[in-house]
């Protein structure tokens, strides 16, 4: 396997990390205001969950500060990211 495919899959890794850790971020900051969210169904992560939440911390966000907050910020530059590493590292391996 070529080397820089492995660096592009170690980046795409820490991306998607990244990404992840804001996403519980965000889900703390909504519980910290009261709401009722959850990443979790059944006991099982769901990762598309967070797209609901994103417009209600957006709101909370402008409410709370004045502006949108960082982390909705962040989520979608991390979420960019590991799109587009994840597409360069596929057209690298075929």
């Amino acid at each position: 396997m070529n080397s820089i495919a492995i660096i592009i899959g170690v980046i795409t890794l820490l991306i998607i990390w990244w990404n992840l850790w804001v996403s519980t971020k965000i889900v703390k900051y909504l519980k910290n205001k009261g709401e009722d969210v959850s990443l979790y169904s059944n006991g099982f992560f769901v990762r598309g969950k967070i797209f609901k939440y994103l417009p209600l911390y957006r709101k909370l966000s402008i409410e709370d500060t004045g502006k949108v907050g960082q982390l909705y910020i962040t989520f979608y530059i991390t979420f960019f990211s590991f799109l587009t590493f994840l597409i360069f590292g596929i057209a690298l391996v075929a």
